[in-house]
């Protein structure tokens, strides 16, 4: 995860990690979201199927558990010829990022793994995905022709910094043909992980935020796609990642509107009210995002309290009725 007003929608306790529509089942969640404009790796048992027939979808299977790893991963190839690079599956940032032999300071994989750029793919500033990167900041350029740098830092105290490149993606799409379109990505070679735990073994970030400098935003400017992203997770591990309509489910969802925000990079449902066993709690207004590279629910320190209250309450009065009937029947 990367570091509004409308009228209140009450959710659940139980729910709010599920902020867009969701499918539940006993061995698998899935989540869609329609845009604007990560030990051994246990393989999926959620298996897709193609129900609109718009046939221009890119389906990739995704690796990661909740635990022991704390990420899902995808895979995808980078490059002429193409080269492999496992990336980490995130919605709550823009920009996809690879690690880039620029040379590098901090990356984890070795320099054979490494993205190598070449002198003519990198982005210029004036190029209007540089200034989706930057907004809702200004966006200056002391000269139009200078390379687009970039730096983000995530929640976990982690960051990277570098520049940006564009380069070919080989996609299969699901109606058999093969695209290979041009899009812009981060080239980092500067990583700095503060975290208690190492990092991920992943080459990177697939950012499926947003803006328009997302890879999902870029496949739906260039008509390859429509601007839609999904996953299925498995209950065990795995799943499938898929970028376009063709996998989204016509029954058996629920579908809760996305919060339109131009300046909001992120996926949200508007501000919520928490709800313990189907009660007001009197908290109000919680905007809640939907992360997948955070690997739980996140309250705020205020909120947290308030919900471990009414837990320990509610656990105090259970014991007390339960001691109560084991009075009376002895």
């Amino acid at each position: 995860m990367a570091n509004q007003k409308m009228k209140g929608r009450t959710v659940s306790l139980m729910i709010m990690v599920l902020i867009f529509q969701v499918l539940s089942a006993p061995l698998h969640g899935c989540f869609v979201a329609t845009g604007q404009g990560q030990p051994p790796r246990k393989r999926s048992t959620v298996h897709p199927t193609v129900v609109n027939g718009f046939g221009s979808s890119v389906f990739r299977p995704i690796s990661g558990n909740v635990y022991p790893l704390g990420y899902y991963s995808v895979t995808l190839e980078i490059g002429n010829p193409p080269k492999p690079f496992q990336l980490d599956i995130d919605t709550g940032s823009d920009l996809t990022w690879v690690q880039c032999d620029a040379p590098c300071t901090g990356c984890t994989l070795p320099g054979d793994r490494l993205y190598k750029p070449v002198k003519n793919n990198f982005l210029a500033c004036k190029d209007p995905i540089c200034a989706a990167l930057h907004s809702p900041k200004a966006h200056q350029c002391k000269n139009p022709n200078e390379k687009c740098g970039f730096q983000v830092d995530y929640a976990d105290h982690g960051s990277v910094l570098g520049v940006v490149v564009s380069d070919n993606f080989p996609l299969r799409l699901v109606n058999g043909s093969l695209s290979y379109p041009l899009l812009a990505f981060g080239c980092g070679y500067h990583l700095h992980n503060r975290g208690p735990h190492p990092p991920p073994t992943t080459a990177g970030v697939l950012g499926l935020g947003k803006s328009k400098a997302s890879i999902s935003s870029q496949l739906s400017g260039m008509g390859i796609t429509q601007n839609v992203v999904g996953h299925c997770l498995g209950g065990q591990g795995g799943g499938f990642l898929f970028l376009g309509a063709d996998f989204v489910p016509k029954s058996g969802m629920t579908w809760t509107p996305m919060f339109q925000n131009p300046f909001d990079k992120h996926y949200s449902s508007g501000p919520a009210e928490l709800l313990f066993r189907g009660k007001p709690t009197g908290v109000k207004g919680l905007n809640v995002i939907f992360d997948t590279g955070a690997t739980y629910t996140y309250l705020s320190s205020k909120v947290y309290q308030t919900v471990l209250n009414l837990v320990r309450y509610k656990q105090t009065s259970m014991h007390k009725t339960l001691r109560m009937r084991t009075h009376y029947w002895n």
